[in-house]
């Protein structure tokens, strides 16, 4: 190592120490509720029904809210690794490892003086560094936009045109990863290549049928599948999210403001007030911008003009715009030495996040030791393997489904205990149900005409009992309390001649 140019010799230093910030904890913690154990449910679906085209979070219900990369990604993992929270988590610390990776590759042309330093930035952004450590579909989304990026760059500022048939394929990539936000960043090079011509072709045949390959065969596979869900994917997913407040996700004016100036502020600390004091004092101002700096600025400038537009908001949304962000401080700062104090500042900030994976990962542990008013109020009913333990622990059987009726179902119970998870409801009616994300799996009274299987968990709040309880009598069972788990109460079946 000791023969490498320095800039080398930084940047795997740069790459080695972003593995260790990522990797820490990263299996430690338990599942949360809803999302993590909802993305896990439907993967672990796929290794449960074999079906890995259409999508489902319980084998009597669809669920196509998001592109089918991450479960895939999830599932694999498990299969290779085993059921638990590493093998779930890895694939959000490999893309947010690409990341990384992919700034290290095509920092030179942003920051020629300290190549390794946008990669730096990056690896020690809280934001996305906290986000690689939840499951959700954000993370591969960045990696597959920053992929794209990194193509368009190669292509336009190595003169290497064939890069932009591998840019619509990443495109494809992350179309796959999250559906229309994962064209976002297509906007900004869109708008760049108008301003300045003389570029590689953008839209080659090769590339677009790439993209097409990519990006839209699974949605014409599982449309022509499923009769209605081009209106769900069209209505529900993309004219929902964007014009509407359906979705109920901070859609006020000031919403963006508030989640995503929040997000911002905390999560590219303690760079960005380096990186504007720099920019103010070298005059990185439109006007006399370099075209490398102008394709930063656009990128992030009109998908966040999208983003502040739409009503649907949340802090996720924007991690995607990180890695141009990072590529704009390294660029700022590219003269800036790093003093001692500096470096000491970014240390504990990388540190404050590694330490935030471990509390949560012992958040009952923690909650214990603190004040009884205080630890009340630290929120236990999210973490699924608390749930599964005293699940297990009152059931006289390893349970095959668990079942909650007018509750919300904690989907992460499937990677514990190795069990289907299902919401039922007392008043709902199947004709009406839709074909995705709907509000239950099945009503009260058909499931308990189901066939007579005896490992089944009803999970439930006390105010349901008394109606189950005549309900499983009037479908010849004998539904018997087998004791409580947190604020719930669980009921097992018999057969009424017993």
């Amino acid at each position: 190592m000791s023969d490498l140019p320095l800039h080398r010799r930084l940047a795997i230093l740069v790459l080695l120490l972003a593995a260790v910030l990522v990797l820490a904890f990263q299996g430690s913690r338990p599942l949360w509720e809803p999302d993590e154990g909802r993305f896990t449910n439907v993967a672990l679906q796929m290794l449960h029904t074999g079906d890995f085209i259409s999508l489902y979070r319980h084998h009597d219900s669809f669920h196509f809210t998001k592109p089918p990369v991450t479960y895939w990604a999830i599932a694999a993992s498990v299969s290779a690794l085993g059921w638990n929270e590493w093998a779930v988590r890895l694939p959000n610390a490999l893309a947010w490892l690409g990341v990384v990776a992919l700034l290290l590759r095509i920092g030179p042309h942003f920051a020629p003086k300290r190549p390794w330093l946008p990669a730096l930035v990056y690896a020690t952004l809280p934001f996305p560094l906290l986000a690689a450590h939840v499951v959700t579909t954000d993370t591969p989304l960045a990696f597959a936009t920053t992929l794209a990026f990194a193509c368009y760059v190669i292509a336009r500022f190595e003169s290497r045109p064939g890069f932009v048939v591998a840019m619509w394929a990443a495109f494809g990539l992350a179309f796959m990863s999250k559906g229309p936000p994962g064209l976002l960043g297509l906007l900004g090079i869109l708008a760049f290549h108008l301003m300045h011509r003389g570029g590689p072709r953008l839209f080659p045949p090769l590339g677009l049928l790439l993209f097409a390959i990519v990006g839209l065969t699974w949605y014409g596979v599982v449309i022509a599948r499923h009769e209605g869900l081009l209106a769900y994917f069209l209505g529900h997913e993309v004219i929902a999210r964007i014009a509407t407040d359906t979705h109920n996700r901070h859609p006020e004016w000031w919403g963006g403001f508030y989640v995503y100036g929040t997000s911002l502020a905390l999560g590219t600390l303690p760079w960005w007030p380096w990186a504007l004091g720099a920019a103010r004092r070298i005059g990185l101002r439109w006007r006399n911008a370099a075209p490398e700096t102008r394709l930063l600025l656009l990128w992030i400038g009109i998908a966040m003009l999208v983003f502040m537009l739409a009503q649907s908001r949340l802090p996720l949304y924007i991690l995607p715009l990180f890695a141009p962000i990072a590529l704009l401080f390294g660029r700022a700062l590219q003269d800036t030495p790093l003093s001692t104090w500096r470096t000491i500042a970014i240390a504990l900030v990388a540190g404050f996040v590694v330490f935030v994976k471990l509390v949560t990962a012992h958040k009952i542990e923690v909650a214990a030791w603190l004040p009884d008013r205080i630890g009340d109020e630290v929120s236990i009913h999210k973490d699924s393997r608390n749930w599964a333990r005293e699940l297990q622990a009152v059931l006289p059987f390893r349970p095959t489904e668990v079942v909650f009726v007018n509750d919300m179902a904690r989907y992460g119970l499937h990677l514990y205990l190795g069990a289907e998870v299902e919401k039922i409801d007392f008043d709902g009616v199947m004709a009406e149900k839709p074909l995705s994300d709907a509000p239950f799996d099945d009503t009260v009274y058909d499931e308990l005409r189901e066939p007579k299987v005896l490992t089944r968990a009803f999970v439930m709040r006390p105010w349901a009992e008394e109606r189950f309880v005549a309900m499983a009598a009037a479908a010849g069972w004998r539904a018997e309390k087998v004791g409580g788990v947190q604020d719930r109460v669980v009921y097992v079946l018999r057969p009424a001649s017993r």
